[in-house]
């Protein structure tokens, strides 16, 4: 793995842990069959209120999370990969009592609003990606699902997700940028994300995530992100007015983030990243939001004389 393997970090609540998606972004190239990484990341997340309807900020409603996610990115051909993640979250209430508005909305604490921190697994992704070439640009299709490993709570802040079944599609694309910029990579990863139906509610979105980046020194790249949120298809909080109660199911926000980071490898098949992450705008019950991530990623298989395939090489192309 290269200094310019893309990390785009999921946050630690529903709002925008199940609109994002795996901790460590899959690179635009497959791995070679036999090979892949494996990441462990730990995070921590801010939440000190939400956007209204048409995007005003409104300081309330704020939780703590932390959480810790390991990532497993194998290539089963040469082609075609498949990445599984499971993040463990725990949340804690920290906003005002006895309530709070969301989207306009005055909302109460849920059970595990107490104060204390909550913890749970909470929901298992996985996708697959097919590689390929168009000129200089390294393509990667994909399908993925996000899968709750349990029913787990909903109601409240402190909670694990929203318990809510997902299908996405999209695609991963990635080039050097040389000899415009040297050395200097971009990634784009779009995805179509749809719930499953709850109530007659549906959840449609997409996702654009982009990072660019370059090395500084042999062992360290530097990196910007930015990731979009758009609302497609869901009600509007005047539309579940009668289950707002559980409205974290229900809602669909759109926002922006942006950040920095970087990533430094200690060997050749060992890196260590740091990313931050803020919400810059957003609407319909967006997080504000600040989220910190920091992680290790272990490369195995092939030329790294892991387990795996002895005599693996390593895929062609940005990484």
């Amino acid at each position: 793995m290269t200094v310019g393997r893309l990390v785009w970090p999921f946050s630690l609540t529903w709002a925008v842990l199940l609109t994002a998606a795996p901790c460590v972004f899959a690179q635009p190239g497959t791995p070679t069959a036999g090979e892949g990484t494996v990441s462990v990341t730990y995070q921590n997340y801010y939440l000190t209120g939400h956007y209204s309807v048409d995007g005003r900020k409104t300081p309330n409603g704020a939780t703590h999370s932390k959480a810790a996610a390991i990532e497993l990115d194998y290539g089963l051909t040469d082609r075609v990969a498949i990445t599984a993640t499971l993040p463990f979250i725990a949340s804690k209430y920290t906003g005002p009592r006895p309530s709070y508005f969301v989207a306009g909305r005055e909302t109460f604490p849920g059970l595990l609003d107490d104060g204390s921190y909550h913890g749970a697994f909470q929901d298992l992704r996985l996708e697959v990606r097919v590689g390929m070439r168009a000129g200089l640009v390294a393509l990667a299709p994909l399908v993925g699902v996000v899968l709750p490993t349990h029913e787990y709570e909903t109601i409240g802040e402190a909670v694990p997700g929203r318990n809510r079944r997902e299908l996405q599609i999209g695609a991963n694309a990635g080039m050097l940028l040389d000899p415009v910029l040297p050395k200097t990579y971009l990634h784009v990863r779009y995805a179509l994300a749809a719930a499953e139906i709850v109530r007659g509610y549906p959840a449609v979105r997409s996702t654009i995530d982009l990072e660019a980046g370059r090395p500084v020194t042999s062992r360290l790249a530097l990196r910007g992100m930015a990731k979009w949120q758009m609302r497609h298809d869901a009600p509007a909080p005047d539309e579940f007015f009668d289950d707002w109660v559980i409205h974290d199911r229900f809602m669909v926000s759109s926002f922006t983030n942006l950040g920095a980071g970087l990533t430094v490898s200690l060997t050749r098949s060992t890196e260590l990243y740091a990313v931050g992450m803020a919400t810059v705008s957003g609407k319909f019950g967006a997080h504000i939001a600040r989220l910190l991530t920091v992680g290790v990623t272990w490369s195995f298989g092939g030329s790294f004389e892991g387990f795996g395939a002895a005599n693996a090489s390593r895929a062609a192309g940005p990484r």
